[in-house]
């Protein structure tokens, strides 16, 4: 089971690498110097701050009743190096939307933390689902069912650029594990249990 997870995080650390590097049009060692930067970021930061970058937050913790960003939170838990935040079963936020709160969060963490951003998820799993007027599209299970690869090519490019119009680069997909165990309860968020 280790294995299989490790397995699926190089893979989609391999594929998030080469999908930057075709995006940006920037070559191996443009992407080096990157590592090299974000490796003396992260060399500098003490136990604290690397144990807040492991902490993710579910962004209803930092909104007020009508949905607006709590600046006094968002500025607490970024002094306490909180590293990123997920989307929340709230869902009535278009793409500007999204933009503009994900841009406020930001702003408030840097304002907090020498600089440092932090990470947004935005989790699509099948389509850009908490954006909305997204397209949105049956959950992996059935892109496999299908045998169709094209079409879950194209799923993925649309749900990458729904998300990606929401002021998002992390998409949280999709989820390459191989599905054994039927009880398992994101089996339909897998492709199924054959690879």
């Amino acid at each position: 089971m280790i294995a299989n997870w490790l397995l699926t995080v190089i893979l989609i650390l391999t594929l998030l690498q080469l999908a930057l590097a075709s995006s940006s049009g920037s070559s191996a060692s443009g992407g080096d110097s990157l590592d090299a930067q974000a490796q003396t970021i992260v060399d500098g930061f003490s136990t604290d701050q690397v144990i807040g970058q492991m902490c993710q937050f579910d962004i209803s913790m930092v909104l007020n009743d009508d949905n607006s960003v709590n600046e006094t939170l968002v500025r607490r838990y970024a002094k306490l190096g909180v590293g990123s935040y997920l989307n929340s079963p709230f869902a009535g936020w278009n793409a500007t939307g999204w933009r503009n709160t994900i841009k406020e969060i930001q702003t408030y963490h840097m304002d907090e933390n020498g600089g440092h951003p932090m990470v947004y998820g935005l989790d699509s799993v099948h389509g850009a689902q908490y954006v909305d007027q997204a397209v949105l599209f049956p959950q992996q299970i059935n892109a496999g069912a299908s045998f169709n690869p094209d079409l879950t090519r194209k799923m993925g490019y649309v749900t990458g650029r729904d998300t990606a119009a929401a002021g998002n680069t992390w998409v949280l997909g999709p989820i390459l594990d191989i599905s054994y165990n039927p009880l398992w309860t994101r089996t339909y968020e897998t492709f199924g249990e054959d690879p």
